[in-house]
């Protein structure tokens, strides 16, 4: 509060005082009908007089305890205008270094801006744009998958290079992410509908043109899967490609990719398609396992037919064997029939040659 402010109050508020003082000692007075005479005018002034002093010495009095308050009330004031000022004073010096703070990072965000906007013209260059889709590619398998099961980078047999492959047992699965995002920045440029529908066009004729090279990755012969992936850098890349308004003089690019054997995926969706692709994997590894098996099979069942064959050789040879052994047997009793029946003839004693008679049949003889 201002100091003669206050000294303006109270010179005011005593004035008043003295006023009604004044009107008071004056009503105490009793009314005269008229006017005294001159020989009363003196004890009037005395009475007067008296009236003043006393009025004066009660003035003092009110002056010097209304002067009392004053300076306890100043003296109260003023401890409260220090307290107060000190606080200010806090206040402003914590304002004046949250300003401080506060324009460093105004500072900072500007700076931030020149570097997105630096950033924004690094990305439109081919060659940086796919640099960058290939680390955010990076960065993802790093997050979800082992060190073991993919690499980045990866060159086949005849040389050419894929940004990243995923490696599910004895198979890979390439992933491109040089994606052309420019053409799609220049849809959401548009001014109109119809500007819209030709820039969309061209991000689909650009798009593919980059299917066509994506294809390129699928090699059998380099233990590929018979599918490849084109990973989107953005979410809504991945919306204006799959779900976008397409109108009906459009290209199918889903069933284009379909033809090519190109997988899009975006972020979130890259890693589901993985996991479908590990239970393909699966799959072919079992369809595998299982023709190994049949293959197995198969050999045993060449092998058990050749040893049927070998039991009916063996036992078409036991067959000879045994009518062999028979005929052995019949020309064996005929020998010995007839040497029995050499042993029962009797020698001629008067021969004249000399021969024993050796029983021929007669027309023989």
């Amino acid at each position: 509060m201002d100091l003669n402010l206050v000294i303006a109050v109270l010179a005011l508020a005593i004035a008043a005082v003295v006023a009604v003082a004044l009107v008071a000692a004056l009503a105490r007075r009793p009314a005269m009908a008229a006017p005294p005479p001159a020989s009363d005018v003196t004890p009037a002034l005395d009475v007067l007089r008296a009236s003043i002093d006393d009025l004066r010495a009660a003035n003092a009095s009110a002056m010097s305890e209304l002067r009392t308050e004053m300076q306890r009330t100043l003296g109260a004031t003023e401890q409260q205008l220090v307290t107060q000022t000190g606080a200010t004073q806090r206040t402003l010096t914590d304002l004046s270094r949250q300003l401080g703070a506060l324009g460093e990072q105004s500072q900072r965000v500007g700076e931030l801006a020149k570097d997105i906007g630096s950033l924004h013209d690094l990305l439109r260059a081919p060659k940086a744009r796919g640099g960058f889709g290939e680390l955010m590619l990076e960065r993802l398998l790093q997050d979800c998958l082992p060190a073991s099961a993919y690499e980045i980078q990866y060159t086949y047999r005849d040389g050419s290079r894929v940004d990243a492959i995923v490696r599910y047992g004895s198979r890979i699965v390439p992933i491109d992410s040089k994606f052309p995002s420019e053409s799609y920045t220049q849809i959401a440029l548009s001014r109109d509908d119809a500007e819209r529908r030709t820039r969309r066009r061209a991000f689909l004729q650009q798009v593919r043109r980059h299917v066509d090279a994506v294809a390129k990755y699928i090699s059998p012969q380099d233990q590929t899967i018979d599918y490849g992936f084109m990973y989107l850098p953005s979410e809504s890349i991945y919306y204006e490609l799959t779900l976008g308004d397409a109108s009906p003089d459009e290209p199918d690019i889903l069933a284009y990719c379909a033809d090519r054997h190109v997988i899009p995926a975006s972020p979130n969706t890259l890693l589901a398609y993985l996991q479908v692709v590990a239970l393909g994997v699966r799959g072919l590894a079992m369809q595998e396992r299982t023709r190994d098996l049949q293959q197995g099979i198969a050999q045993v069942r060449r092998e058990f037919e050749r040893f049927v064959e070998l039991h009916d050789q063996l036992g078409r040879h036991l067959d000879n064997a045994t009518k062999k052994f028979d005929e052995t047997e019949r020309a064996l009793a005929r020998a010995s029939g007839a040497i029995e029946g050499l042993a029962q003839v009797p020698l001629a004693a008067g021969s004249e040659q000399g021969v024993l008679p050796l029983g021929l049949p007669d027309d023989e003889t």
